[in-house]
């Protein structure tokens, strides 16, 4: 077996890694004759490690050499006097080293975590003289035994037996030989199965088959640590979180540890040298805190995936990263859009209102600096959900800076904390974007964008995602791999969620209230199919107040009587920090002192559009070869085109045919200007090869103006037909929606809509195309909000993604039929009639009097998660049921009542599970004594402790639900997990075993 690990060409010296493989397996060959030697003295040996290592086995031979001494065998006494003098050659380590690496356990634990060793002393760079010496040992003890082996005849294998003088050892269950002559050394039991070292054939371990061997070892080993599921969780999340940092081609080896356990792996370095092989030793400490040890002592784990990922590098290479993106983005606005240099003002920090998935529960505003406190809260707590934040807002509003300025403040903190010899606690954001990476995985978006640490890759990202270091910022995510969150919205971010298994935060932007639906049904469908745990929120970026607006100008120095001369539509556009930019350079330009008639989104296109023109001049008299007129128009069939495939990128091709489309002839008619479009602003080169080149709009409000200049072109040269195509192909973003309307005029809108949606038999059914549902509804609150009324009306099969607001439209007479709305508020002012027919509203707002409720005929209370009363927020079914009726309104679906109510448990437990499933979600995390260990789940509070416990337990008897222990340090937690939807114990159909027993229980459904 020594041979075995012979170096390899022979003659030369061992590595110091080498030394120490070779070591190992000397002691353990040691401690296994050692242990079989107590055994054929007749006393029970020292139970033996299941997945021992180099310092487990030194362990075990200081206890088994007390016990050596009370046997008195020959073996024992020559096996014993080994023991002794291997065990002062390992405490005498390396007696030349230097004092810090002299101790063995300290040399390897130096080498094993990059360590490098003084280069004048080669002994340090063998251990051959200690290999050597130890073998000799053993060698003596061996000298006067004899060897025999019994055959097994059941299995072909042999059985070795040494023997002194007569007295026998046999070897068998910790070695043995196969019919071809090879060594079998065991090596761990860390499974269900034993594994062997093997020595003398090809293969380098094995299994035996059987169950002798297996039955043979257990009483010999120690017995199995008891259950420490914190411990269990521990150990699979550190080999987990090893992979993302380990060489491709390594497996990480583990052995228990006196104190904990070790890895034994070969960590990928950032520098291309190869590997660097590493072993470190973990341990739960007190409170069951992670802990690795390092030179001085047992740390928090989070330090020692910080020390592997090079923490400091890390911060400073993103910081510098983002200080590229920013310079790219200000010198992109000054070609595009002909800004100053320097920005002008100071932004002012974005403002949300977080929400639940669906709507419900909205806090008051606050700052974008206090969503990323709560987001650092969650990494900090391990909730046993991965969070998932969605940043929505209008195009324009802010959203790319907020999420920029606080990945690059915050990797500036870590950076200058780490400059100073501080500690930093604070987690990393890694900010990615979809823009211009329209067609890549989010992997490949990761990769790329800590492609510049060069130490870190997407597995690494995701191993400091899971342990709260860094959290996932993407700016764009519905745009990734072409739009395919559309019709998958979920899909490109579920690898990532299944990686993450529950733990961590993930926060993304999206383009709308419309994604974030299609978004909810995607996770409906992946529920069913095993999606992680996941918590949804949403914080909606709220525009500038008035005052904010008034204060960046004067800070721009932009006259008030300027601010004087906008329209209305105008003064509100202000809201929007990008607008607030564009009038204060079109105000500070001194070739554009004053804004004219044109509308501010006009003056904006046609700046755009003149500059671009600008580059398409010849030198023959500085002719265009596009006017503006045709140029325009060749935008708007870009962004018809982009819409149509559901992308915000176009290739050089569909460039082309825009133009064509534009001066209704082909390009070879216009001389010189299919080779004069690549120099348009917004083509990216994916290569050298300028048709791979695709073009996108520099900001994503150009693309929503042309798109709505397309539309609105349609309606006023009398091709409805074509509008109406126009609505199913991709939704419209507010943006647009209101270019369309401004730009075509309410009537011609209306009159459009109205010819859309069937007026007679097909009401009852719902359209097809959620996508023009969506986009039909957001039309009608666009022509509300231009013209002020909203009378005479019969709204069909719209869908309203966001609020419909009429608490400032005084003249409120219509129907809403096929409908459904997210969000209703109603007029402010009396007089008004409003009928609902087959159409759900989730929230209702009164504006005004209560008593006014009794103006609206036709609502379902079943719908309903909340009414908002000027003093009084419902959200339970039954107090929503009673307010109506008290008010005058008309319910359709009112239970026929006999002044009996459900037991209260009855409609906690309908109040609960409907709050569940409108959220999407199949599990809450529980402290110890069952109640939710989130104080933000709001209507898991709203029938009081006993019932959500009453609840809880239900569930659980009635095997409806499961309730599981996770890896968390601190306090115990479980996680409540939902073993079928929601809904489908709602539905109570017989479908599903089990939920006619739990509302029986809880005393009738």
């Amino acid at each position: 077996m020594e041979r075995s690990y012979s170096p390899v060409p022979a003659g030369r010296p061992r590595s110091i890694h080498e030394g120490f493989s070779v070591l190992d397996f000397e002691l353990r060959f040691l401690s296994l004759l050692a242990a079989a030697t107590v055994r054929a003295a007749g006393h029970t040996p020292a139970g033996v490690g299941r997945s021992p290592g180099l310092g487990e086995w030194t362990g075990y031979l200081r206890h088994v050499r007390k016990q050596l001494d009370d046997c008195p065998t020959v073996p024992a006494a020559r096996v014993g006097r080994a023991v002794i003098e291997v065990l002062d050659l390992y405490d005498r380590g390396v007696p030349g080293a230097p004092h810090e690496l002299r101790n063995l356990k300290r040399l390897r634990d130096h080498i094993s975590h990059g360590g490098a060793l003084p280069t004048d002393r080669t002994d340090l760079t063998t251990l051959d003289e200690l290999v050597h010496a130890v073998a000799d040992a053993i060698a003596a003890c061996l000298a006067d035994a004899g060897l025999r082996t019994v055959a097994d005849d059941g299995t072909g294998e042999s059985q070795p037996v040494f023997v002194w003088d007569g007295d026998e050892v046999p070897l068998w269950p910790f070695l043995y030989v196969t019919g071809t002559g090879a060594w079998h050394l065991f090596s761990k039991f860390a499974g269900a199965q034993p594994s062997y070292l093997c020595f003398g054939g090809t293969v380098v371990t094995a299994t035996p088959k059987g169950e002798a061997v297996r039955s043979a070892l257990h009483p010999l080993l120690k017995p199995k640590k008891a259950d420490n599921g914190t411990l269990d969780y521990f150990i699979r999340d550190v080999e987990r979180d090893l992979r993302g940092f380990a060489d491709d081609d390594s497996e990480p080896v583990y052995a228990d540890h006196d104190h904990g356990f070790e890895y034994y792996w070969d960590k990928a370095t950032g520098e291309g040298t190869g590997t660097q092989s590493r072993r470190d030793y973990f341990r739960l400490g007190p409170d069951n805190a992670r802990q690795w040890r390092d030179e001085s002592g047992w740390v928090p784990y989070s330090d020692y995936l910080r020390k592997l990922a090079n923490w400091q590098v890390v911060a400073t290479r993103l910081r510098q990263k983002l200080d590229q993106l920013e310079t790219q983005l200000a010198a992109e606005e000054r070609e595009t859009l002909g800004w100053a240099s320097r920005e002008r003002g100071t932004t002012r920090m974005a403002k949300v209102i977080v929400h639940d998935m669906d709507g419900s529960h909205a806090g008051p505003p606050s700052t974008f600096a206090e969503l990323i406190d709560g987001v650092d809260e969650d990494l900090q707590a391990n909730r046993g959900q991965t969070q998932v934040v969605f940043i929505n807002g209008e195009a324009g509003i802010g959203k790319t800076r907020a999420m920029l300025d606080a990945a690059k403040s915050r990797a500036r903190e870590v950076e200058q904390a780490l400059l100073e010899g501080r500690p930093s606690h604070q987690a990393l954001f890694l900010y990615v974007r979809s823009t211009g990476q329209v067609l890549d995985s989010l992997r490949t978006v990761v990769d790329s964008a800590v492609a510049s640490t060069r130490n870190l890759t997407d597995k690494g990202v995701k191993a400091l995602c899971r342990n709260g270091l860094m959290t996932l910022l993407i700016d764009g995510f519905d745009e990734l791999l072409g739009g395919v969150g559309y019709s998958d919205a979920i899909g490109s971010l579920r690898p990532w969620l299944d990686d993450l298994g529950g733990r961590g935060v993930v926060v993304v932007s999206a383009r709308s209230s419309y994604y974030m639906g299609q978004y909810r049904s995607s996770v409906e469908r992946a529920n069913e199919q095993g999606l992680p745990y996941v918590r949804h929120r949403i914080a909606e970026v709220q525009r500038w107040s008035p005052a904010d607006v008034e204060s960046f100008l004067d800070e721009c120095e932009v006259p008030r009587r300027s601010l004087d001369r906008l329209s209305e539509h105008d003064r509100r556009l202000l809201g929007l920090p990008f607008f607030a930019r564009v009038f204060a350079e079109m105000t500070l330009d001194p070739n554009e002192s004053e804004i004219k008639s044109d509308t501010l989104t006009e003056r904006l296109l046609s700046k755009y559009v003149a500059r671009e023109e600008r580059k398409l001049m010849t030198g023959e008299a500085g002719a265009a070869l596009l006017s503006s007129a045709e140029l325009r128009r060749m935008f708007e069939y870009v962004a018809e085109f982009m819409a149509s495939h559901d992308e915000r990128e176009a290739d050089m091709s569909e460039l082309e045919d825009a133009a064509e489309y534009a001066i209704e002839a082909e390009l070879s008619s216009r001389r010189h200007l299919k080779q004069r479009l690549p120099v348009l602003c917004g083509l990216a080169a994916a290569s050298d090869d300028a048709s791979s080149s695709r073009f996108r709009f520099q900001h994503e409000l150009f693309f929503d103006q042309f798109l709505a200049g397309a539309a609105s072109r349609y309606l006023l040269e009398g091709h409805p037909a074509l509008f109406q195509a126009m609505l199913k192909q991709s939704h419209w973003r507010s943006a647009t929606v209101t270019g369309v309307v401004s730009t075509a005029g309410a009537q011609l809108t209306v009159r459009a809509v109205s010819d859309f949606a069937p007026r007679i038999g097909g009401t009852e059914r719902q359209m097809e195309s959620t996508v023009a549902a969506t986009n039909l509804g957001a039309l009608w609150t666009a022509v509300v909000r231009e013209t002020g009324t909203l009378t005479g009306q019969t709204v069909v099969n719209a869908i309203f993604a966001d609020e419909l607001d009429l608490s400032q439209v005084e003249d409120v007479d219509a129907r809403l039929v096929g409908c459904e709305l997210s969000s209703l508020t109603l007029p402010a002012t009396p007089g008004w009639s409003l009928r609902l027919e087959n159409t759900t509203v989730k929230k209702i707002k009164v504006s005004g009097s209560p008593n006014a409720l009794r103006h609206l005929h036709g609502v379902r209370h079943a719908d309903l998660v909340e009414l908002l009363l000027p003093n009084e927020l419902l959200d339970r079914k039954e107090g929503i049921l009673a307010a109506l009726q008290r008010y005058g309104a008309e319910v359709v679906d009112a239970e026929s009542r006999n002044d009996d109510l459900p037991p209260i448990e009855v409609l906690a437990a309908r109040h609960f599970l409907t709050s569940m499933a409108r959220r999407v979600e199949k599990s809450v995390i529980l402290r110890s004594d069952n109640q939710p260990e989130d104080n933000r789940l709001k209507w898991a509070q709203a029938y009081g402790p006993d019932a959500w416990k009453k609840f809880v337990n239900e569930l659980l008897v009635t095997g409806l639900a499961a309730d599981e222990n996770f890896s968390a340090s601190g306090e115990r937690k479980i996680r409540l997990r939902l073993k079928c939807s929601a809904s489908a114990i709602l539905a109570d159909d017989g479908s599903r075993p089990g939920t006619e027993e739990f509302w029986a229980r809880l005393g009738g459904k």
